[in-house]
């Protein structure tokens, strides 16, 4: 039995809300930025994150779907890429920006204070009146 070739959609079918959408799930977009830095295609097995084989098979159809990666089967082993050029000239710039930026859970944990680094400036800290 052959393996069954994915379709992949033509970008200019793909709407702007699709892709954000596909993005704005933080497993995908991990899956997104790992490729990003890889570069080039990768195995699936070399896409290594804590969750089940399904689990990714199922971000991978979503992102596939949105026209963000393009799958590959050589045999029994699938390969997958970032269409980066591709988006790249159907949404200038939206790949570029998204990678750049950091998770909101980086950034809270960044301005939050250690706990050795209380400023006294987190909500619902007492307020020094004056005497």
């Amino acid at each position: 039995m052959a393996p069954r070739e994915q379709e992949h959609p033509a970008l200019n079918d793909v709407e702007l809300v699709t892709v954000l959408s596909a993005l704005a799930e933080p497993t995908r977009l991990r899956i997104v930025r790992m490729l990003a830095a890889m570069e080039g295609e990768q195995a699936w097995k070399d896409i290594d994150l804590p969750i089940a084989q399904s689990t990714l098979s199922h971000h991978l159809k979503i992102l596939r779907n949105a026209g963000l990666v393009q799958n590959r089967t050589a045999g029994t082993r699938c390969f997958i890429s970032l269409r980066g050029d591709e988006l790249e000239g159907r949404f200038p710039g939206l790949l570029e920006s998204v990678l750049a930026c950091r998770d909101a859970a980086v950034i809270r944990a960044a301005k939050e204070p250690g706990p050795q680094q209380d400023h006294g400036d987190t909500v619902g800290s007492p307020v020094p009146t004056a005497t």
